[in-house]
Formats: structure tokens, C-alpha cells, sequence
């Protein structure tokens, strides 16, 4: 039920904008995993321009709402559900992973290097994270709308962790992501062996990571 309601917050978002941001790493013929795909809403796009891509995601509901998505718009995605700590197991040329899906790991190396192991020579790593900034902005921060649903959404800050409470209808639930130093990521990465960028993009609150195997 709480899948289907925060599908319904995430309809407004600029999912053609943020796959023409994308776009200029996406190489023609290249395999992309969509990690953390949700309910489907980038898988859409991508597929719809053509691309050879793969939805993961570790909620259940989430991949029946994105199966149902791209199933009504004539397409026959490939979803799987999978926790990214554990080995990925294929090996595709790029991987995406949007909408503060790293933010989610307390820690992070074991799912940069799953990520880099599945990845082919001169494969690509993109992912947004929320900047340190956030917590300024959303300390005790309150958020009531009636669109398109209503909804309630409050969040608490506490040592590089926010805390998000969402009420949506009769479903309460209790979110935790984890925001640590952009340095923190990138050590990570290099040590891996990726070149790492760092860019501005669609989300002012948020680095857009693009790691190069």
C-alpha cells in the first residue's frame, strides 16, 4: 500500500529531463542496470529511447508497480529483485543509481565494489547523493500537502543521519538515509580503481557522481 501512495508522490518529478542528463554517458548499445529502480518511472524512459536496460530493486511491491508501468506502455522490462550488498552477478557497461539510492547504505564500499565488479572495461557508475548541506535545510523540517494525495512528511537530522517519518492516508512510514562527506565516496571509489567526477545536475540539494571503471 505505501508503495503504491509514494508512486503517486514520485509522479510529478522530470523524468524526461533527468534522462536527457543522463543521456550524454548512455553510449549507444550499451547494457545499463537502473539500481534501485522503484516503481519504474527512469526504466520507462530508457527503454522508451531504446536502451538495453535492466531494473533491480529489493521491494517486492515496488517491482510489480514498475512491471505494471511498463507492461501498459508495450514494453517487456527485465526486473529482478536484489539487495546491491550482495554480488550483482552479470555484467553490463553502466550502472545508474538516481534518486539518493546511495544514501540509503550506511556503509558503502561493499555495494561500490559489487557495482564495480559487474561492470565492463571502461564501464560507467552514475549516482546522485544528498550534498552535506541537507541538514540545514531539513533539520526539523515539516511537509503537508493534498497533492496529489495528502500527505505529511517530517524529517530530524542527527550525526550524518536523517531520520524521514511520511504519513500518507493510514500508512506511517519511517525512513532512515545516511549523508556523509563527498570525500567519503569518492575515497572509496578511487581506491577501487574508478576516476571519479563530481557535477551539478537536475537536484541543487544533491552531487552527481559519475565513476569510470
Amino acid at each position: 500500500m505505501f508503495a503504491r501512495a509514494y508512486d503517486l508522490l514520485m509522479a510529478d518529478v522530470d523524468y524526461e529531463a533527468i534522462y536527457l542528463w543522463l543521456k550524454p554517458y548512455l553510449k549507444e548499445n550499451s547494457t545499463i542496470i537502473d539500481a534501485g529502480c522503484g516503481s519504474g518511472y527512469l526504466l520507462l524512459e530508457l527503454l522508451k529511447n531504446k536502451h538495453q536496460a535492466i531494473g533491480v530493486d529489493n521491494d517486492t511491491e515496488m517491482l510489480s508497480l514498475a512491471l505494471n508501468r511498463l507492461q501498459e506502455n508495450e514494453l517487456n522490462p527485465m526486473l529482478y529483485e536484489h539487495d546491491l550488498r550482495e554480488s550483482i552477478g552479470v555484467q553490463v557497461d553502466i550502472v545508474l543509481a538516481m534518486f539518493d539510492v546511495v544514501n540509503y547504505f550506511k556503509g558503502v564500499k561493499q555495494v561500490f565494489k559489487n557495482i564495480y565488479q559487474a561492470l565492463n572495461k571502461d564501464g560507467v557508475f552514475i549516482f546522485d547523493i544528498y550534498k552535506e548541506e541537507v541538514f540545514e535545510l531539513y533539520d526539523n523540517y515539516t511537509e503537508i500537502d493534498d497533492q496529489p494525495i495528502h500527505y505529511e512528511w517530517q524529517v530530524k537530522t542527527k550525526e550524518q543521519q536523517l531520520f524521514h517519518t511520511v504519513k500518507i492516508g493510514n500508512e506511517l512510514e519511517k525512513i532512515k538515509q545516511y549523508v556523509y562527506p563527498i570525500s567519503y565516496y569518492k575515497s572509496i571509489l578511487e581506491n577501487l580503481g574508478f576516476q571519479v567526477e563530481v557535477k551539478d545536475g537536475i537536484d541543487t540539494r544533491k552531487h552527481y557522481v559519475i565513476a569510470y571503471k
